[in-house]
């Protein structure tokens, strides 16, 4: 009988993810790319395909329309610097997420994807892409709002996408429309804002 220590070398152990998490991140960071470079107008997944080494056919396999590519690139790449904090309260929660949003807004792949969730909609690529990346987010960030309504700190019956709204809005409008200073002091008075909003319609 054979054994692996007389006969055979241990079988190589498989990479977590392998090459199919290498080529997906690859083809989210060519999509970052295209975005930035051109905008959505110009987006070509010919040269996303280029950038990430693959075909284009392997691209369009998974996603079967531009609007699906980008969410995903957006989804992953928002993701990862905007990761769902857990703080042990919401208002902290709410507050690392505009502290977050602040490091978005001022990389140009964030502007990117801030452009184009602020465009006209007009196109199937827009509409697709924006509806898609903002329930991204919304799931992304359930776990917040579970936590705090475990927590007793929120209502079961809250609106959690107008909670979101009412909190990230004012960072937007501040970054992109007033450039009025963006710091912990606006960033805590909006989530109170925010909180006590609900709480008065609750």
């Amino acid at each position: 009988m054979k054994t692996l220590t007389d006969s055979e070398p241990p079988a190589p152990r498989r990479r977590v993810g392998g090459r199919s998490a290498l080529v997906m991140q690859a083809v989210a960071d060519a999509v970052m790319a295209e975005l930035v470079e051109g905008g959505v107008e110009n987006f070509s997944v010919p040269r996303v395909a280029a950038r990430a080494g693959v075909n284009s056919s392997s691209i369009y396999r998974r996603w079967a329309t531009k609007g699906a590519l980008i969410a995903f690139a957006g989804g992953r790449w928002a993701e990862a610097l905007m990761p769902t904090p857990d703080l042990g309260s919401l208002r902290s929660d709410l507050v690392q997420i505009l502290e977050n949003g602040q490091r978005f807004v001022n990389d140009p792949r964030g502007r990117a994807l801030v452009a184009l969730n602020f465009g006209e909609g007009d196109s199937a690529t827009d509409a697709g892409s924006q509806g898609a990346y903002w329930q991204q987010r919304l799931q992304q960030h359930q776990a917040i709002f579970d936590r705090a309504i475990a927590r007793g700190e929120l209502a079961a019956h809250a609106d959690v996408e107008e909670i979101l709204e009412r909190t990230i809005g004012p960072l937007y409008a501040r970054a992109f429309i007033s450039r009025r200073p963006l710091d912990r002091d606006f960033f805590e008075r909006v989530v109170d804002a925010a909180l006590f909003s609900e709480k008065q319609l609750s």
